[in-house]
């Protein structure tokens, strides 16, 4: 076999596993996005028995067990004060977002909450415009703001039947871009998954003292409710989803590019709504679905424009 043909020979595998690659990365996000609603559905399940803040304390109690369960160690504990400060600004940041997630589902229907939440990633880029001086074009800052027109079309209705909670789901997408932010700016400084068993660590100690600091308050929000034998497999469920799907979303852009990734994400909001229907017998009205159509139009149209850029470069 002459050299040249050994080379082409080669060429042809690694494209090959590289297209094998690249495909396996798409359809674990799929299955990822699939998965991603049951965590919201057990958090709504377990809401009218247990607070909001005391889910999220334990689901990411459970979620530290399995992390450390793959881990098989205890992350780095002792790193500089400057990376110290950020992990816990973003485990402060994240737990903020999944607590306003849990509580929203207290009130709103999982389609409705996930609808609201997914002006996430037009706050991102508006976020990242002004924290990490990431410049966009004008026609990115328009369908952003486009996008965050179409959230006021889904809280339309939304807040007459709801009222201020139709909020909630908003504001734990403003915390979680700011945690995205956040983690941007720390992640080529500590592995992935030992930043994430250290933020889930974090949160532990966060979450247990806000409920402890607070059992004489009389806040609902903070209230500790005594478990039963029926929530325990709930809450492991809750924990292992939340570990699982994580693992899952790191090993896809371990496998594909995020461009190429990136339009998956709105897969959850199917997923959602047919959970939520099977569920609990929730449908989103029309205007629920027009909002949410802006904002998936939005969304997608931003990542088509950041595929173009890349090409283009």
């Amino acid at each position: 076999m002459s050299l040249f043909s050994l080379r082409h020979n080669l060429n042809k595998l690694t494209r090959e596993d590289s297209a094998s690659s690249e495909q396996s990365g798409l359809w674990i996000m799929i299955l990822a996005m699939m998965i991603i609603p049951s965590v919201d559905v057990l958090a709504k399940l377990l809401s009218p028995e247990l607070s909001p803040v005391q889910i999220s304390f334990l689901r990411v109690a459970v979620q530290a067990v399995f992390l450390l369960l793959a881990l098989r160690k205890l992350p780095q504990l002792l790193h500089s004060a400057s990376l110290t400060r950020r992990l816990w600004l973003s485990s402060v940041l994240v737990n903020l977002a999944v607590t306003f997630m849990v509580w929203s589902l207290v009130y709103l229907p999982v389609a409705n909450a996930v609808a609201l939440f997914f002006i996430e990633p037009l706050l991102v880029m508006l976020l990242s415009s002004l924290f990490l001086q990431e410049r966009s074009t004008g026609l990115k800052y328009l369908l952003a703001f486009v996008g965050l027109a179409g959230a006021l079309v889904v809280i339309r209705p939304n807040f007459q039947l709801y009222g201020w909670s139709s909020v909630l789901p908003m504001l734990a997408a403003l915390f979680y871009a700011l945690y995205l932010i956040s983690v941007r700016t720390i992640r080529d400084q500590i592995p992935t998954a030992e930043m994430q068993a250290y933020i889930s660590l974090a949160g532990i100690i966060l979450l247990g003292s806000a409920l402890l600091l607070s059992q004489n308050s009389g806040m609902t929000l903070l209230n500790w409710s005594p478990l039963q034998d029926k929530h325990l497999p709930l809450l492991a469920m809750l924990g292992f989803f939340s570990a699982l799907t994580h693992f899952m979303i790191s090993k896809a852009f371990t496998l594909s590019k995020a461009s190429n990734l990136a339009p998956f994400r709105y897969l959850e909001i199917i997923g959602a709504t047919a959970l939520g229907y099977l569920i609990f017998g929730d449908y989103p009205d029309l205007m629920t679905w027009l909002g949410t159509g802006i904002i998936l139009g939005s969304g997608l149209s931003l990542i088509y424009l950041d595929k173009k850029e890349a090409k283009d470069l």
